[in-house]
């Protein structure tokens, strides 16, 4: 129920964001959005297998569910990392263009009183020179391009999961069959250990944790200034967005990362169940939390999003449009 359910929410949001055209920070809720739908998918595979304690599935749905599983976990965890770099980038460009632009009229206003002072007489073309000047200055960058951020989630994602897809099967040798990375030498388990490490828990957890201290802060600053009105994103919605999903993902999420994948990949070979170091209740329990997340993170976006002060034009909901009188004259006629 809970698949399901997560499933249509995803769709749900990815649907109304595209519907509206909306950009930036959006688009990466897009990006995580999709994600979520692909871990909901494999959640079946992996509960079936802490169920069963051994792999009774086709050898091939062992690479598909070790593939997508690390494609899934390093799109998502990035994809948070990559909106709170933009949002804090936003922020910053917001301060930046706040503070220009309450910079410009005491700069015209000292200008003024030194022309008044020397007598000076200012023509109608210098005033419209002055005038367009003050325009150009003011046209400037008013948004952060996200579309090579998040290509380069992407690449990475496909990058770090090609090997698992590759390595992954079924062992054998055993009592009870397992999933596991299967690698032929001492070495290519040494270098898959090392990049799994390196590229799905030591990276996302130092950029998770330092990105989400600086959107607080931000955040926090943030109420101190009024929004400008060059800047198309809602700056603050963007900040209490990329902490939600931040803090979510500490809290569901990184327990995964220490508790079971930290212990997978230390092992010779890549053989140790799902939360090998815990009973089987409570790896499920944890398990459950983890895919709960991709439930959870599109139904509390969709409700910041029709909160009054959100101040977001987006609707989730497919509503009749309501044709006056006037307009059916029109279309009879």
């Amino acid at each position: 129920i809970i698949v399901g359910i997560g499933i249509v929410l995803n769709i749900v949001l990815i649907k109304g964001i595209l519907s509206a055209k909306a950009s930036g920070a959006f688009l990466f809720l897009v990006q995580i959005a999709i994600v979520d739908v692909l871990t909901l998918l494999i959640s079946n595979w992996e509960l079936h297998y802490l169920f069963q304690h051994a792999w009774t599935l086709p050898k091939v749905h062992c690479s598909l569910y070790r593939g997508f599983d690390s494609f899934t976990s390093v799109a998502t965890v990035y994809f948070i990392v990559g909106l709170n770099f933009h949002a804090i980038a936003t922020y910053n460009l917001a301060v930046e263009i706040a503070k220009s632009t309450l910079a410009t009229p005491e700069q015209e206003c000292a200008e003024d009183s030194v022309t008044e002072e020397n007598g000076y007489e200012v023509t109608t073309d210098a005033i419209s020179q002055k005038r367009s000047l003050t325009i150009d200055y003011r046209y400037r960058k008013t948004r952060i391009s996200v579309l090579f951020p998040i290509l380069l989630v992407w690449f990475i994602a496909v990058s770090e999961s090609l090997p698992v897809f590759l390595f992954s099967d079924v062992n054998d040798h055993q009592q009870t069959q397992q999933c596991a990375i299967l690698t032929n030498t001492s070495i290519n388990n040494f270098a898959i250990s090392l990049l799994v490490i390196g590229i799905r828990i030591v990276i996302p957890t130092v950029a998770l944790v330092i990105t989400t201290i600086q959107l607080v802060i931000k955040f926090h600053n943030g109420k101190h200034f009024p929004h400008p009105d060059e800047v198309d994103e809602n700056v603050a919605f963007a900040l209490k967005l990329s902490i939600f999903l931040s803090v979510s993902y500490l809290v569901f999420a990184m327990q995964r990362l220490y508790g079971s994948l930290l212990l997978e990949l230390l092992s010779v070979p890549l053989i140790v169940s799902k939360y090998g170091l815990v009973n089987s209740t409570i790896g499920i329990i944890l398990t459950v939390c983890y895919y709960s997340v991709s439930f959870i993170r599109p139904l509390v976006t969709i409700i910041m999003c029709k909160q009054k002060n959100s101040h977001v034009d987006i609707n989730f909901v497919c509503r009749k449009k309501v044709i006056t009188a006037r307009e059916a004259k029109e279309i009879l006629l």
